[in-house]
């Protein structure tokens, strides 16, 4: 009995572990976003930038005691986009930086202007 449980549970797994036909991948995404955009001052404090998705704008505030010559924000962007700069780069905010993301599939390019401010 014991034999027969385990050809049946190998012959589900050989099944359900079958590539997708032809054709039947799942198409990539569209979406070019920044989701959220975050600066930290140490590990247990952190400031998250206003998006304006409309806009294509991120604003963030952060204390005096942070030097905008040397941050490196964290990017969250859509599933699958990629961004330039990438996430964690050390940038100067002294004047604003754009974010260059681009979707999954290629298609679309959104550009967004961030200004960090005291």
């Amino acid at each position: 009995m014991k034999r027969y449980i385990y050809i049946f549970f190998m012959l589900m797994c050989i099944v359900s572990c079958e590539k997708p036909e032809e054709g039947m991948m799942p198409e990539k995404s569209v979406n070019a976003n920044i989701v959220r955009f975050r600066i930290y001052q140490n590990q247990n404090l952190f400031f998250d930038g206003t998006i304006d998705a409309e806009e294509n704008t991120v604003v963030l505030t952060i204390p005096e005691g942070i030097d905008k010559r040397t941050i490196r924000p964290e990017v969250l962007i859509s599933e699958g986009a990629v961004v330039t700069p990438k996430t964690g780069e050390l940038q100067d905010f002294t004047n604003p930086v754009e974010y260059k993301v681009v979707s999954e599939n290629g298609e679309n390019t959104k550009t967004y202007k961030v200004t960090v401010n005291y």
